[in-house]
């Protein structure tokens, strides 16, 4: 079977040579292959640049202490491809992927040979698999991230109950646009007729666009700031404190164990997203909304992996996400020392991210992730030695050799980030899952 899991998976991978073709041709032709699962699956659609992960991990923690059973497929993993598709918090199986990609695949062959066509992508076919598992989970609820943009976005076949957007910012130009209320149209694009949507409180060029699109969708539109808000009682390492009022709601008190003032946004759009289901007859009582929250994981997202010295992963990649992480870091752990391993790719803003975070740290170790999108350290290095000394900066080949060095200089009461990419954070999550077999 291990063997088996093996060349399912390089399969999948291997789809990667078809590249990223947005639209909606395909993967409609491969879901009417078996008879659009989407479609008799009740969904709850998540966008946005930032915040749409931890968005939708506290919604699927939200439901899941409803008694509901409770599908989330977001992307990309950190460690395991099965981190991508999920019921109640258990990961899918590697049976189950085999059996999954097994009946995916004459599906995949009949598309590719179909004229009009070209051949399913990566993103085509996993997000097929994923509609089909939590169809044939007879799952109540599937919460679908759009892995990019949204209305060229393979997950905007689905006819949601709720759509959620969350913070908009500046990523991915190339295909989204050059401004906020480009990018905004293209993630506003999953709102559909008549369909209740929560928005994160946006710039005011991405806010008229969501609102613009709500009116002519006819969409009720419930805004951070707005209709919904919350109210910041502390924030510690350990997660928030805030109090929250909402559309049906109004809580104080609340706790979500996700580390960053900015969590309690998020988390203010997630029990919004319940709240709208119960609206329309599915039971959701307050003090489940209230475990749910308290009960919320998000790996990689200013997750604490070691005390001592303190190492926390991160996944921000863009400027705005990586600024509001060091922002976040500086308030929780103040005047530390601060050591940054730090890999990002080429295809994003590096300039602007190194701009945001080299000043706010002490040394920096820079690396590169196992991937050919990975910038190299020489790039990189040229860009920080704007902002440091040049015997504060060390590079290094890979995330686990970084992560050794980052060890040898660090102390005991030191900080260690590791940021700049979700596939670095990736890989040092894999570091530290297998620390416990390694001898120091």
């Amino acid at each position: 079977m291990k063997n088996n899991y093996k060349k399912a998976i390089e399969y999948i991978y291997n789809l990667n040579k078809y590249g990223i073709k947005l639209g909606l041709k395909n993967i409609t032709c491969l879901l009417s292959l078996f008879d659009n699962p989407h479609l008799k699956t009740r969904v709850i659609h998540v966008a946005g640049t930032n915040g749409k992960g931890s968005t939708s991990a506290i919604i699927h923690s939200i439901l899941q202490n409803a008694g509901y059973k409770v599908g989330l497929y977001t992307s990309p993993h950190l460690v395991s491809f099965q981190e991508r598709m999920v019921i109640n918090g258990e990961y899918i199986t590697p049976d189950e992927v085999i059996s999954l990609l097994e009946k995916l695949k004459p599906a995949i062959d009949r598309v590719a040979r179909t004229e009009g066509c070209q051949h399913p992508t990566f993103f085509e076919v996993i997000t097929t698999m994923a509609f089909l598992y939590f169809s044939e989970k007879k799952v109540d609820f599937a919460i679908m991230e759009v892995g990019l943009g949204g209305r060229l976005d393979a997950t905007n076949v689905s006819q949601p109950l709720v759509s959620v957007i969350t913070h908009i910012d500046f990523d991915h130009m190339d295909r989204l646009g050059n401004t906020l209320a480009e990018i905004a149209g293209e993630k506003g694009a999953i709102i559909k007729q008549n369909t209740p949507v929560v928005s994160a409180g946006q710039f005011p060029d991405a806010q008229d666009v969501i609102k613009k699109i709500a009116r002519e969708k006819k969409a009720p539109l419930y805004i951070y700031g707005e209709e919904i808000d919350a109210t910041l009682i502390s924030s510690q390492l350990k997660g928030n404190y805030f109090n929250y009022r909402g559309i049906n709601n109004k809580i104080d008190n609340l706790f979500v164990p996700l580390a960053g003032d900015f969590q309690i946004e998020n988390t203010s759009l997630a029990i919004a997203t319940a709240e709208l289901l119960h609206n329309i007859g599915f039971v959701i009582p307050q003090d489940d909304i209230i475990r749910g929250v308290a009960n919320s994981k998000w790996p990689g997202r200013f997750e604490i992996v070691r005390e001592k010295p303190l190492v926390i992963l991160d996944g921000a990649h863009n400027p705005n996400g990586v600024e509001q992480f060091i922002k976040n870091l500086k308030k929780l752990v103040p005047d530390k020392k601060i050591i940054a391993v730090l890999g990002i790719f080429q295809d994003k803003d590096y300039i602007t991210i190194l701009k945001n975070i080299i000043p706010q740290v002490n040394q920096v170790i820079l690396t590169m992730a196992d991937n050919p999108r990975a910038t190299p350290t020489a790039v990189l290095a040229e860009e920080v030695k704007h902002y440091i000394d040049d015997e504060s900066i060390i590079e290094t080949n890979d995330v686990e050799t970084a992560i050794n060095k980052s060890f040898q200089i660090a102390r005991e009461d030191d900080v260690i980030c590791i940021t700049g990419s979700l596939y670095t954070v990736g890989e040092a999550k894999a570091y530290f899952l297998e620390e416990k077999d390694r001898k120091w």
